[in-house]
């Protein structure tokens, strides 16, 4: 299951609170066995954490195909069962890498035009090291502290200085005073602080913690989540090496954070006498990897032309990266038996009985690749799809099926289709499960990028645990029985689906935005976009607008790129929520955006959410 970086604050709240422990399982039905049998193998050291992109996951996709092929599964790939396509798999840092200040010390009777600078640097890796998010290049320019570095009507560290061309040193965070403003934590974030120095003309922005256990603390290298285009050279800095560039004469960083929080008022300024040179140079890694898609074709002729999706992920973190929840940055494998071998697991199981006893409709078994790096597999497909969206009548996702407890189940895309509810209710009859249900569409998972297409969807999660994301999520501590118990429910779904006299109704609006339900940004208006999270070197790339929004009747559509709303530069999805918590119900702006090449401007009227 992906991170999206607000659920993943949600859910560490749970995983301390709920540390418990799986113990092995051993299933005792040939249904359970042959679950068990499944995750065994994709959860094994030599499937590697199944990390797109490497030996491991293709160890993984064999499997899989080799299964469909047994089945007698149709081939619904671009080559037999291969759905291929290329991602960023990673970053790395590149060769050239520095921070060099100069500093003139002014002397008794010497001109500062004629005082030799003195030079100090930073060491990578130990003192500082750049965010994943942030542009390669090489900046010169005068050094500034701008506080917090937020904007907003009650406080602004913005407001009495020019940051044009210098580069800038931001604490993380929020003061004390602040944490309950909703107009200020709406820009406390990294990204909100880095869209809004470029914004303001800075060259680069170094973050440096705050006071406390982990100032002097970097946070983990790896990509993010909200893309890699920022358009600002970022850095992350140790608090104590920070300290030592701020001017002996001037105010310490103690002194002006202190300041800052006992006045309530900014505290910025230009250092004297102070120039620093950075030079940043981040190597993404690409890779191909693929999505598995097979066929069960539908027995009634008249119905087989319409397809229902029955899908997992099959990736994991391989030797962990920056979703890794482990206390170790040492690499190991991330077995993710759990998260998704489980439903992996289930889609091999189903394939395996609906080519036995197919249904009337058609049903699709595809496994996704690149649902940790951003539901990129699925997002993939959906948009360069091997047949055609219109004949989708439902996506029925699995992920994380592989730990039911006290015979609690979670099913989620109530709110899709108005057929869902009687449908849920007749699969569930009789099982010893305690089924909730959600209404929303979209998630953490891949049945998100069928939703924003319009097509109806179901979930099924048997919630978190203490192991997800980590090492210890292996093999033995599936449910393979309980698991059976949910694939029995999974697949009566699936048969009421396939066999139903109509194909099922998407329900009007329940392709909402999930852009405005990723952030923790208390946003009051709605643009009505369903961006693509994936990276595009323009802009946003948006999948689709909602019917009535502002966005469609401002003539926005899908495919379309976004790049610039109102004063703020759109380059990610961050961008965008940056941009949409400057505005109230009925402002109006510029929003401007690349359709079939061209740069379009059309004015924008903001609804209240």
């Amino acid at each position: 299951m992906q991170s999206t970086m607000p659920y993943l604050r949600r859910i560490l709240v749970i995983l301390i609170l709920a540390q418990s422990s799986a113990v092995a399982q051993q299933p005792t039905t040939p249904e359970g066995m042959r679950i068990a049998d499944h995750v065994r193998v994709l959860a094994s050291d030599s499937c590697g954490g199944r990390g797109p992109a490497t030996m491991g996951i293709e160890k993984a996709a064999t499997y899989i195909s080799k299964h469909f092929a047994e089945y007698g599964l149709q081939p619904a790939g671009r080559v037999a069962y291969a759905d291929t396509f290329s991602l960023t798999t990673g970053v790395k840092l590149g060769a050239q890498n520095s921070v060099v200040f100069e500093v003139v010390i002014e002397r008794p009777g010497v001109p500062l035009d004629k005082t030799k600078p003195t030079k100090l640097g930073w060491k990578l890796g130990s003192d500082y090291q750049p965010w994943g998010f942030s542009e390669s290049g090489t900046v010169t320019g005068e050094v500034a502290f701008v506080g917090y570095g937020i904007s907003s009507a009650n406080y602004d560290d913005y407001k009495d200085i020019n940051v044009k061309d210098k580069i800038v040193i931001v604490l993380r965070g929020l003061p004390k005073w602040a944490e309950k403003d909703e107009a200020l934590k709406q820009s406390a974030s990294l990204r909100a602080k880095a869209t809004l120095a470029r914004d303001k003309g800075a060259l680069a922005v170094a973050f440096v913690n705050e006071r406390g256990d982990s100032a002097d603390v970097l946070a983990r290298f790896g990509l993010d989540r909200l893309g890699k285009n920022s358009g600002i050279v970022a850095l992350q800095v140790r608090r104590t090496p920070c300290s030592k560039i701020f001017p002996p004469k001037g105010m310490s960083l103690f002194t002006a954070e202190t300041t800052i929080e006992q006045t309530k008022k900014p505290q910025s300024f230009v250092f004297a006498n102070t120039r620093a040179t950075v030079v940043t140079s981040l190597a993404f890694e690409e890779g191909v990897t693929q999505n598995i898609v097979g066929v069960v074709r539908g027995t009634d002729p008249s119905l087989a032309g319409e397809y229902v999706v029955i899908g997992a992920h099959y990736d994991h973190l391989g030797m962990g990266d920056e979703n890794s929840l482990a206390a170790s940055s040492t690499p190991s494998i991330h077995y993710g038996a759990d998260d998704n071998a489980s439903g992996t697991a289930g889609v091999i199981e189903l394939a395996g009985r609906l080519s036995r006893n197919p249904g009337k409709r058609s049903v699709i078994f595809m496994t996704f690749s690149g649902e940790e790096k951003g539901l990129l597999g699925s997002k993939h497909w959906v948009s360069n799809p091997t047949i055609p969206l219109t004949s989708i009548v439902a996506m029925i996702n699995m992920d994380m099926i592989g730990r039911l407890k006290d015979g609690k189940l979670n099913v989620q895309g109530l709110g899709t289709s108005s057929m869902w509810p009687a449908i849920i209710d007749s699969a569930k009859k009789d099982l010893p499960l305690v089924v909730s249900t959600t209404a929303d569409g979209f998630g953490p998972s891949d049945h998100s990028s069928f939703t924003g297409k319009g097509i109806p969807v179901l979930f099924y999660f048997t919630g978190l645990h203490s192991d997800y994301h980590r090492p210890s999520d292996t093999w033995d501590k599936v449910n393979a029985d309980g698991e059976a118990l949910v694939l029995t429910m999974v697949e009566r779904s699936l048969r009421l689906i396939t066999d139903a006299p109509t194909r099922p109704d998407f329900t009007k609006g329940a392709d909402k935005p999930a852009a405005n339900q990723s952030s923790s940004i208390a946003l009051k208006v709605t643009l009505g976009v369903i961006p693509d999270y994936s990276d595009d070197p323009q802009g946003l790339r948006l999948t689709g607008v909602k019917p009535g929004s502002p966005a469609e009747k401002a003539g926005l559509t899908g495919d379309d790129i976004m790049t610039k709303l109102g004063n703020t530069q759109i380059k990610n999805i961050y961008d965008l929520m940056t941009a949409l918590g400057t505005f109230k119900p009925g402002d109006v702006a510029e929003v401007q955006f690349i359709r079939d090449g061209k740069t379009l401007t059309k004015r924008v009227e903001f609804v209240g959410k």
